[in-house]
Parts: C-alpha cells; sequence; structure tokens
C-alpha cells in the first residue's frame, strides 16, 4: 500500500513539474519586465538613448504580457532618435493594443507626432501628405476617451493648454492647408488676322496662306507653338 501511494506521488510530481516550471519561468519575466519597465522611464528621462535600446531589447524578449508598453517605449525611443515615421508606427502599434479607456496617454504621443509630420510636410509644400498627417491626428483626438484633451487637467499649464487646444488647430491647419482652388483656364489666343487681297493686276504677288493658329484642344501643341514665336 505504502508503495502504490510513493508511486503516485512520483507521478504526481512528474506532472506537475513542468507546470512549476513554467509558472516559475512566467514569474522571473513578469519581473524582469517589472524592473526593466521602470528603467524605460528612468532612461527616457535621462534622454539616454543606449540603454533605452537595451530596455526594448529586453521587452521584445520577455514581454508576451504587455506587449503595448514594448511598442510604447519603442515610440519613445524613435522620437528621441528624430525618426518619427517610426514613432508614429510604434505608437499607432500600442494603440491597437490598447483598451480605449487607457489609451490617453498613447493618443497624446501620437497626436503630436502626427501634427508634427503634418507640419513637416506643409513647411516643404506637400500638402497632400500634410492634410493627410492632420486627418489622421485629428482622427486620434476624435476618439480619445473623455477629458483626455478638452478638459484635460495636467499639472502643466502648457501641456493642459496644448492638450486642449488640439483640436481646434487641427482644425484651423486643415482650413488653410487645403487644396488651392484651380486657377481658371487661360484665354484661347485670337486668330492671327487675314491675310491681305493680292494687289490688283498681279496675280504673282498672291501672298503665301497665314499659319493656323495652335490647336486649341491640345494645350502641350499650343505652348510649343508660343514658344516657337517668341525664339524668332
Amino acid at each position: 500500500m505504502k508503495t502504490d501511494r510513493q508511486r503516485l506521488r512520483r507521478r504526481l510530481l512528474l506532472v506537475s513539474a513542468p507546470v512549476v516550471a513554467v509558472v516559475l519561468i512566467l514569474a522571473a519575466k513578469l519581473a524582469s519586465v517589472a524592473v526593466v519597465g521602470d528603467s524605460v522611464v528612468t532612461d527616457y528621462a535621462h534622454r539616454d538613448t543606449a540603454a533605452l535600446s537595451d530596455d526594448i531589447a529586453i521587452l521584445h524578449r520577455f514581454n508576451v504580457i504587455e506587449p503595448a508598453r514594448t511598442s510604447y517605449a519603442g515610440g519613445s525611443l524613435a522620437v528621441l532618435q528624430h525618426r518619427l515615421d517610426d514613432a508614429d508606427r510604434e505608437f499607432g502599434d500600442a494603440l491597437a493594443r490598447t483598451t480605449a479607456d487607457r489609451s490617453c496617454p498613447i493618443r497624446i504621443n501620437l497626436e503630436l507626432i502626427r501634427e508634427t509630420l503634418g507640419d513637416q510636410a506643409a513647411a516643404a509644400g506637400d500638402r497632400d501628405t500634410a492634410v493627410r498627417r492632420y486627418t489622421a491626428a485629428r482622427d486620434v483626438v476624435t476618439h480619445a476617451p473623455g477629458n483626455c484633451f478638452a478638459g484635460n487637467t495636467d499639472a502643466d499649464p502648457e501641456r493642459r493648454r496644448i492638450r486642449a487646444e488640439a483640436l481646434p488647430r487641427l482644425d484651423a491647419k486643415l482650413a488653410t492647408t487645403g487644396p488651392p482652388q484651380t486657377a481658371p483656364p487661360p484665354p484661347r489666343p485670337a486668330a492671327p488676322p487675314p491675310a491681305p487681297p493680292p494687289a490688283s493686276g498681279d496675280a504673282s504677288a498672291t501672298l503665301a496662306p497665314p499659319l493656323p493658329p495652335p490647336d486649341a484642344g491640345d494645350p502641350l501643341r499650343g505652348l510649343q507653338q508660343i514658344l516657337r514665336d517668341a525664339a524668332q
């Protein structure tokens, strides 16, 4: 009887050993993620991009519970390194992995990144890209939880103002960066005057007929004709 109990105990230990190992590994990972998460905050505050890169590498290996945290850290590093397109992608991924009620911190960063990208495009004269960026930033604001932007209670007065004015600021930029009005088409060139009649009694004095006007249906041919005439 005692032998049977010992055998049963051994079997239970053998069966439970893998489960215990998994639990221990998971606990170690969670502890590592917690420690690295604190390091991310510190390294970002110190603008230490090398240390922050190491933190993110560890999060990529061990952070299986909260992948949004890894994307958030990656976006923060990209901002420090002035890689705004990468920051947009990382924070966008973090937003997709986060519930709406917890998304405000991510949305604040994502809005500012997209608005800045829009400002850069507008400064470069790329209206289409600027409008697309501003519209994407506006979408982040309009889908934010209450008091994330308008009505926020940020402790810093400047941040509070920037967040509160996000939507009207974007609307104003969209209004001034929209596509320019289409210019009216240029008037059709006037037809050349008719050739004078030949002198009376002198059939050999007949002048050559005038050149036909530029083809009104082909603006390129008309432009080419005008340039040729101006060169003569």
